[in-house]
């Protein structure tokens, strides 16, 4: 059997729904980091700010 032989092809629909798949994923992660990463620094900033406030 040849390399050629082996050889598998996928159509153009299903690398399509290949590629909607892995930007849905990509889409949901970062989401969620962002998410995650804005909750912080809004807790930081808060936390700033109490402690600006509790001193003065």
């Amino acid at each position: 059997m040849s390399n050629q032989d082996k050889r598998q092809f996928i159509s153009k629909q299903d690398a399509q729904e290949m590629i909607e798949k892995a930007l849905r994923r990509h889409n949901r992660r970062s989401t969620i980091i962002s998410s995650v990463l804005g909750w912080i620094l809004i807790g930081g900033y808060s936390f700033g700010l109490f402690h600006v406030v509790q001193n003065t």
